[in-house]
Parts: C-alpha cells; sequence; structure tokens
C-alpha cells in the first residue's frame, strides 16, 4: 500500500489497481512527466473500454444463468 504522500507510488497502485500492466504503468507515468494528457486520456478511455466490455460480456452470462435458473424452477 502506497502513502497518500508518495504520488507516484499512489498512482502506480491506482494503476495497476485498474488492470494495466507494469510496462504500461511505466509508460504512462513518462507521458504524465511530460504532461503528455492527450494520450494518457486516449489510454485510460481505451481500458475503460475494455473492462466495460467484460462487464457487459459477464452480464450476458449472468442472465443466461439467471433464465436457466428460472425455466428449471418453472419445470418443477
Amino acid at each position: 500500500m502506497a502513502y497518500a504522500t508518495d504520488e507516484s507510488a499512489v498512482i502506480r497502485e491506482n494503476l495497476t489497481d485498474a488492470g494495466f500492466s507494469p510496462e504500461s504503468i511505466e509508460s504512462m507515468m513518462k507521458m504524465l512527466d511530460e504532461q503528455n494528457k492527450t494520450a494518457l486520456k486516449k489510454l485510460i478511455a481505451e481500458q475503460r473500454k475494455k473492462l466495460l466490455s467484460y462487464i457487459h460480456l459477464y452480464t450476458s452470462q449472468l442472465d443466461c444463468l439467471d433464465y436457466f435458473t428460472y425455466t428449471i424452477n418453472k419445470r418443477r
């Protein structure tokens, strides 16, 4: 766990928790140092889109399980 006073460590931990690879994090930290906000925002948006697609996939799978459970219960 990073100390709140170590901004770089906090950012790295946040990016790790968001699912970025160590290589991506290093690249993003460099972009941050260079104040390349456009590139950073693009990478963040891409990761968000990727994670959201997983959520949609898993939601669909849960819906299928719920429907199957409903069907089983209805047959009794």
